[in-house]
């Protein structure tokens, strides 16, 4: 069925790495490469026959659009499988025009994948469904005592990516997807990275306050460049005052609520959010209660194709929260 196939798996996720051994260890015949980022894939495709090539999009190095630009030529033919949380409907369309034969959201489970295999006439026999990140069963290693940031930044991958496609739809335009970055920031890297973005040159900094589920948190927001007053009419927002403080506060709120709601969905989790405020004001009330804990974090940056707009977020929890959040991954992974 799968006799001497080979099949090359790139995605910088070793979580993603674990599930897909797990999810085709059916393959009888079958080897498996891996890939961290689409340099080592292009590398892989030059120096090998490869079958099939399961490939992520947002990546380090190389990300998957341009390794379906540069694809090598060669006689032996390649079914290209794109595994992403970018789900915006101009990514998939950019994809299939860069040559990929399939799109397939994460999350997914076994079952949708080898019925992607089977379209393809690679697969053939029907096996039971497991859902990944939600399998009942150990799908991956957890001695490590940072395993919950990794799996948080698989949960907040896809999250972005849910994010972004929201955002792209009122945009009208494709959204540039990040590489999300989890981490424990000291007080001290925390205060950094809020100068930071006050010191930003032709930017409006919102902060945001969020709980549910026992997670206590806050989301800064950073827009910077040109035409944020553009992006935010785009949007549909409107202005109210010449400071343009209104469609900042509208367009923060956005960029907050489409990740919360897709954390939501995959956390079971409701959160609620309140009024966003302007980031002076937040420095007013917030300047003397920096504690000496570090805190759980998730930074990326969402960048429009063609305005000159950024938008830097930054979520940050305290360490009850983290507690919280180590107990939900327990359970998801």
């Amino acid at each position: 069925m799968l006799e001497n196939k080979a099949i090359l798996i790139c995605d910088d996720s070793p979580l993603v790495h674990k599930a897909m051994s797990k999810y085709l260890a059916c393959l009888d015949g079958a080897t498996l490469y891996f890939a961290e980022n689409g340099m080592q894939a292009i590398d892989f495709l030059r120096a090998r026959k490869i079958d099939v090539l399961f490939l992520d999009l947002t990546m380090p190095v190389m990300d998957g659009f341009e390794v379906l630009q540069q694809i090598p030529e060669n006689a032996h033919s390649t079914e290209v499988i794109v595994l992403s949380a970018d789900v915006q409907k101009q990514a998939i369309e950019r994809c299939i025009s860069y040559g990929a034969n399939h799109f397939l959201p994460k999350p997914f489970n076994q079952s949708q994948l080898l019925n992607t295999l089977e379209h393809f006439g690679i697969y053939q026999k029907e096996v039971n469904s497991i859902d990944l990140f939600n399998d009942s069963d150990e799908l991956f290693v957890h001695s490590d005592r940072d395993h919950y940031l990794t799996a948080f930044k698989e949960i907040a991958n896809v999250a972005l990516g849910r994010g972004a496609a929201i955002i792209s739809d009122h945009f009208g335009e494709f959204i540039k997807m990040p590489l999300p970055n989890v981490a424990m920031l000291t007080a001290g890297e925390l205060a950094m990275a809020i100068n930071a973005i006050k010191e930003k040159n032709n930017s409006a900094a919102i902060a945001q306050r969020f709980v549910g589920g026992g997670i206590h948190g806050e989301a800064l927001v950073c827009l910077h460049g040109e035409d944020i007053k553009t992006f935010g009419h785009r949007l549909g927002f409107s202005e109210v005052d010449e400071q343009k403080s209104e469609v900042v506060i509208d367009i923060a709120n956005l960029m907050v609520s489409s990740f919360l709601v897709s954390l939501s969905e995959q956390m079971n989790i409701p959160f609620s959010v309140r009024q966003p405020i302007l980031m002076e004001d937040y420095m007013v009330l917030k300047e003397r209660e920096c504690e000496q804990e570090a805190l759980f974090t998730v930074e990326y940056r969402y960048k429009s194709e063609l305005l000159d707009v950024d938008c830097d977020v930054l979520f940050m929890m305290d360490n009850n929260s983290t507690l919280v959040l180590k107990r939900i991954m327990e359970t998801l992974y």
